[in-house]
């Protein structure tokens, strides 16, 4: 084995810095959202009614992640797309991921339909209720579309996808395909960043299928947490890395460690494949899909309604 290599592997790790909610991350990307919204719509009304549908649906992310034991878990708003929430599985279960992708979208859509059935049963049709529950709907259902980076695409990857490169190569180009037309068809041209998304997460899943058939050849274990990684594997891993990608391979060294080491550990995260802890049954699958098509199918059948009252 090369000494520098050797020297390398006797290095620790680098230690993943403590992951805290940031209520002031947060605060700070709410207001520049409500400040270029407003600047957009020139209408604190509109402004407020987009504001409460997004932080509804990212809330029930949140508060999913919160329950299911995530680590950092933070909201951030984006102008122009909306809003994400961010944290780790402290444990690898394919229900709980689930269960949190679905906690975003269907509260909105029951909050929707509620809104809906108190519109149409009011004597005075206020035009205002009319378009929260057309944004609660609409936003909603939109996000439930199975095409990723959405929660329907995440969802319907999770439930019958992971694990199988091709499968998730074509899901993501077909996905990126559908954005396109919604893009070109709907002059949505704020969504052109979402299928910048999925085009980086296309050349991520590639690097990685180098990477792991490397790893495969020389025995090297990637099946497990950064947690439960050891120190020789680390330096193993990151060294094949740097070689296969020609962004990283520019700024690290093989065998030497960097003064911005703490910044791969992501790199080295998505090749990592821990095993998730529980495997779903025909019947929970089954489940969980019918959840889905129940949240899809409420709002279409309500829209049915809505095109005569607009």
């Amino acid at each position: 084995m090369d000494e520098n290599i050797h020297n390398s592997i006797s290095i620790p790790k680098p230690e993943e810095a403590d992951k805290k909610t940031s209520l002031m991350r947060t605060l700070t990307s709410l207001a520049f959202f409500i400040a270029i919204d407003y600047w957009i719509f020139k209408s604190w009304l509109a402004v407020g009614i987009l504001v409460a549908v997004v932080l509804i649906h990212e809330s029930g992310h949140f508060i999913a992640m919160k329950l299911f034991g995530y680590k950092g878990v933070n909201m951030t708003f984006v102008p122009f797309i909306g809003a994400y929430v961010s944290g780790e599985m402290s444990r690898f279960s394919k229900k709980n991921k689930l269960i949190v992708l679905l906690a975003g979208p269907v509260p909105g859509i029951i909050i929707g339909a509620v809104f809906w059935n108190i519109y149409h049963n009011s004597y005075d049709h206020d035009r205002i209720l009319l378009q929260v529950t057309a944004l609660f709907l609409t936003i909603n259902l939109f996000n439930l579309v199975p095409v990723s980076p959405l929660d329907g695409g995440q969802f319907f990857e999770t439930l019958f996808l992971s694990g199988n490169r091709m499968i998730q190569l074509i899901f993501l180009y077909v996905s990126a395909a559908v954005m396109v037309y919604v893009v070109i068809e709907f002059k949505l041209y704020a969504l052109l960043f979402v299928v910048l998304l999925i085009l980086v997460r296309i050349g991520s899943i590639n690097l990685a299928y180098k990477v792991r058939s490397i790893l495969d050849e020389r025995g090297i274990r990637y099946t497990c947490s950064y947690t439960e990684l050891s120190d020789e594997e680390y330096w193993l891993i990151r060294d094949v890395l740097i070689t296969e990608s020609r962004a990283l391979g520019r700024s690290y060294d093989l065998a030497v460690p960097s003064d911005k080491e703490t910044a791969l550990i992501p790199h080295i995260k998505n090749i990592l494949q821990p095993v998730y802890e529980d495997s779903l049954g025909v019947g929970q699958k089954i489940l969980f899909l019918l959840i889905w098509l129940a949240a899809v199918a409420l709002p279409v059948g309500e829209w049915m309604y809505f095109k005569e009252y607009f």
